[in-house]
């Protein structure tokens, strides 16, 4: 009568077209869980991009109908990659009455163009004010650069 139960049932595994009963707390069991745990992230974001992929493909569109916090957090996130590719600071946004207006420098004329017609496309957004200055030099600090080593 001195024998306990362990609470916590052993899984089974199919392993290359074999069940395999497994021990709770032995690696095997680890790496199975392990494992099925990757797979299900695989597969919720699969099922993430077929989500999208379909929202596209019906001519889906954002709600335009929205607050200036959200507008202003949509634009942000859209003029993240821009923002990357360009190679430039932080563009601060603010939208008032679903008008966005855009602070900071770029580096060129072709920079405020781009960055006002994307903003422009977003949905929901009435129109762009920019107060983007021309002025960034080649001897700003840039994103891509890092922070300069402190002495």
């Amino acid at each position: 009568m001195g024998t306990r139960m362990r609470r916590g049932a052993g899984g089974l595994a199919l392993i290359g077209g074999v069940v395999v009963a497994l021990r709770p707390g032995t690696a095997a069991n680890r790496a199975v869980r392990r494992g099925l745990r990757a797979a299900g992230r695989r597969l919720r974001y699969a099922s993430g991009q077929l989500r999208g992929s379909a929202y596209r493909l019906s001519g889906g569109h954002p709600d335009p109908n929205v607050t200036d916090g959200v507008l202003a957090d949509r634009i942000r996130s859209s003029l993240g990659p821009i923002e990357k590719r360009l190679d430039l600071p932080r563009i601060h946004v603010t939208v008032e009455n679903h008008v966005a207006v855009l602070h900071g420098e770029v580096a060129q004329e072709a920079d405020v163009e781009e960055l006002v017609a994307a903003v422009g496309r977003i949905s929901g957004v009435a129109g762009v004010e920019s107060h983007l200055h021309v002025g960034l030099l080649a001897s700003d600090t840039r994103p891509s650069e890092g922070r300069a080593a402190e002495g």
